[in-house]
């Protein structure tokens, strides 16, 4: 597809997609007490619709069988799912895509044996697809490494007012994405679960999920290529309805980082409304440890501005739905953006002086990996560079399925 959003004025109103990580945990919650999300809206995403069948096939499994679990590339579907078949009769295999395959679960694993579970790796140590035959968790006492991912941690929070003993929870390692932990704890808490967390212990008290406390919220993960677009824009006022700017998701971190490029946020009666300012000043300095799935909107945003940036945080990135970094680096290039001081964990963008533009006749081509946030990120730079081509753009439906839809109504894609 080629296209090219004009960085001309903007002024929308826009609804945004529902929260997908309030979802999933939402829909787990359901699960563990027995019951459905009749009256709670919840998003629309690939990864959430893959969780309610997935449910359903859980629900209705002949359990005298093995049951195979094909979760696709939905990481956090994998992650929740672990701990959840664990403890249900029967024996599972719980398998993905070939790019699922190759992000790690092993810390998860470890836990979950700890805790008397009996798991199998069906091929490579450490990665999918793995055997688990159900059994009685009773809880108690255990550590998690959450170096990897704070899904491991949630995952297991989720379970543990099931178990007998509950759980009391050692995190070890550098703990990734801190307030994806908090954002479980405190849904949990909503629901009537006993939770507190200091420091890097979490005790669970044994209880019984209520639903009523259960509501989900615009995703700040959707929003932050909106504030993309309007930093790259001429100037522009966006109203993001019923979106929080307390929020306690972690990509609600937007408002701040996105100010350094120079938008401006605000609370308003009936959501959130950003606006371009114009004020940058030299070199950007970002740490995406605690919000990594804000990097490609924000180095993208730094590009097309042409402003010097460094990043910090970057460890994870190599297991997300593509290896987030090396994309990133890789299609940026094709725009003279160059790099250096490159590590896992840091790098260093040096933007070009001038940015060349393309035309209908010939567009820039860029590969998307087939991840959603990296095709988002790079269709919106057109403001900046003129036409793009992409394939494979229905990648986006994994998080926001008429992003498009909407740019194309919104911006005359």
């Amino acid at each position: 597809m080629i296209f090219s959003v004009e960085a001309r004025d903007l002024d929308l109103e826009l609804d945004l997609p529902l929260s997908k990580s309030e979802s999933n945990r939402a829909l787990m919650i359901a699960f563990y007490a027995g019951k459905e999300l009749y009256d709670v809206p919840i998003s629309d995403s690939d990864d959430t619709r893959l969780l309610q069948r997935i449910i359903d096939k859980i629900n209705n499994a002949d359990k005298r069988d093995v049951v195979e679990i094909d979760c696709a590339n939905a990481g956090t579907v994998f992650r929740f799912l672990m701990t959840a078949l664990s403890m249900e009769e029967g024996c599972w295999v719980l398998t993905g895509s070939e790019r699922m395959r190759q992000r790690p679960i092993g810390a998860l694993v470890d836990t979950l044996r700890s805790l008397g579970v009996e798991i199998e790796y069906l091929a490579e140590e450490s990665y999918p697809p793995v055997m688990l035959r159900g059994c009685r968790v009773n809880g108690g006492e255990t550590v998690v490494c959450a170096e990897q991912s704070s899904q491991f941690v949630s995952s297991l929070l989720l379970a543990a007012p099931l178990w007998e003993n509950g759980l009391n929870l050692h995190i070890k390692g550098v703990i990734s994405s801190l307030p994806y932990i908090d954002m479980t704890i405190n849904m949990m808490k909503k629901c009537g679960i006993d939770v507190l967390r200091n420091d890097r212990d979490i005790i669970v008290k044994p209880g019984i999920y209520n639903l009523d406390g259960i509501v989900i919220e615009p995703d700040w993960s959707a929003a932050a290529f909106w504030y993309e677009m309007t930093a790259l824009s001429n100037s522009t006022r966006i109203v993001l309805n019923n979106l929080n700017i307390n929020s306690l998701q972690a990509d609600s971190v937007s408002s701040r980082l996105f100010e350094l490029m120079g938008v401006k946020s605000m609370a308003v009666k009936n959501g959130v409304m950003i606006e371009r300012n114009n004020s940058i000043t030299g070199q950007l300095k970002f740490d995406f440890t605690n919000s990594p799935d804000l990097f490609p909107a924000v180095i993208a945003t730094c590009a097309g501005l042409q402003v010097d940036a460094i990043f910090s945080g970057l460890r994870n990135l190599s297991v997300k739905e593509s290896d987030r970094k090396k994309a990133m680096m890789n299609e940026l290039s094709k725009i003279n953006v160059s790099f250096k001081n490159v590590s896992e964990d840091t790098l260093e963008m040096l933007a070009p002086d001038v940015l060349p533009r393309f035309t209908e006749n010939n567009p820039l081509i860029f590969n998307n990996y087939a991840d959603h946030r990296i095709a988002m990120a790079l269709s919106i730079l057109s403001m900046k560079i003129g036409a793009v081509s992409m394939n494979n753009i229905e990648v986006v439906s994994k998080s926001y399925p008429n992003f498009y839809e909407i740019i194309d109504r919104s911006c005359r894609l």
